[in-house]
């Protein structure tokens, strides 16, 4: 009876699995040192291209980035034996481990997948920066096609928003190829670009058409994406600040960028307009009755004709029928009539 007893005791310990045996023994001497024993992972994900001790157990402690295995390539994974594991750690100095009971794991790296979508906004990117640069606030955006066809790749996590884009050839004024290079911040090269790159910006325009001599409102304008080339001939207004508020010179079609030949200050005269005219000394204000002899926007000259007199005086406009006039106070009170029978009058005020 006892010697069948021995028997199957000498059994169980040698016919049972090494890694359940492990997981037992290591059971023991956590519960009788009172800390968690490292414990290996089913399954391991890393992002760099080594593998650590911290990475295949839990509770790896002070052996935590201690590395023992290069990692697969990104977006690749692998399977590796228990024992491996655990021959590893031994080497690396942790001694005891708890293997869960496992006989392998699986050990994946960590990629990203870039495709061609993904290299051409890079290449978008590095053209825009150069805009930027060039043409500050308002620089507009390449539209890109591509001649060539990058296959796609995988790379690693970490550096995966550190690429460099290097222009080899960059788009100019009289070329819209181009041709890049993406490469790894080490240096190596994971595509090349070719193509070419429109340069485009957002212009406002006129919603509607407008006859000569209208006010722009804001609600006349949209904005239209245009070939940066068709500003380039002539001075395109690109901010809504320089276009609301001004008069067109002549009859404008909707759709077309505007420049500044197109429009004018609003005219606040229009010839033959009766206009007040008014000029100021001090405390005193002379105002007649006028005819305007030309059109003119605020702050322009004109020259309007007293219909007392019927003396032509040059003035300012000052607003929507409002002339101030220039000249010495003896030129305006004789444009007035009023110099004979106001003499002392217009002698104080000079």
């Amino acid at each position: 009876m006892i010697t069948r007893l021995l028997l199957a005791l000498l059994f169980f310990f040698v016919a049972a699995p090494f890694s359940a045996a492990q997981s037992t023994i290591g059971a023991r001497i956590s519960d009788q040192f009172d800390a968690p024993l490292p414990m290996l992972r089913p399954q391991v994900i890393v992002t760099s291209d080594l593998v650590t001790l911290g990475d295949l157990f839990d509770h790896a402690g002070m052996y935590a980035e201690t590395p023992v295995f290069r990692a697969p390539a990104p977006g690749t994974r692998g399977r590796v034996q228990a024992h491996t594991v655990l021959d590893a750690a031994r080497q690396a100095g942790l001694d005891i481990v708890d293997l869960a009971g496992l006989t392998e794991i699986s050990v994946e790296r960590a990629g990203v997948r870039l495709n061609v979508m993904d290299f051409e906004q890079l290449v978008r990117d590095a053209l825009q920066t150069q805009l930027s640069s060039l043409y500050g606030e308002n620089p507009g955006r390449y539209a890109i096609t591509l001649t060539s066809n990058p296959s796609p790749t995988t790379i690693a996590t970490e550096i995966a928003n550190r690429l460099v884009v290097d222009l080899l050839v960059a788009p100019s004024g009289r070329s819209e190829r181009f041709s890049a290079l993406i490469r790894t911040p080490s240096g190596q090269e994971i595509a090349r670009l070719d193509g070419r790159a429109e340069h485009r910006v957002m212009v406002p325009v006129l919603g509607r058409a407008l006859a000569r001599g209208d006010v722009v409102r804001a609600s006349d304008l949209r904005l239209q994406d245009v070939p940066f080339s068709r500003t380039m001939g002539t001075p395109t207004l690109l901010e809504n600040a320089d276009i609301i508020g001004q008069a067109a010179k002549r009859s404008l079609r909707a759709g077309s960028p505007l420049n500044p030949d197109d429009l004018t200050a609003p005219l606040m005269v229009e010839r033959q307009d009766l206009v007040t005219l008014v000029y100021r000394h001090g405390a005193l204000a002379l105002t007649v009755r006028a005819r305007a002899m030309d059109e003119g926007a605020e702050g322009q000259s004109i020259d309007v004709m007293n219909l007392q007199s019927d003396r032509v005086v040059r003035g300012v406009v000052a607003g929507h029928g409002l002339v101030h006039v220039l000249g010495p106070m003896q030129d305006i009170a004789a444009s007035t009539d009023l110099l004979s029978s106001n003499t002392a009058t217009a002698e104080r005020i000079q």
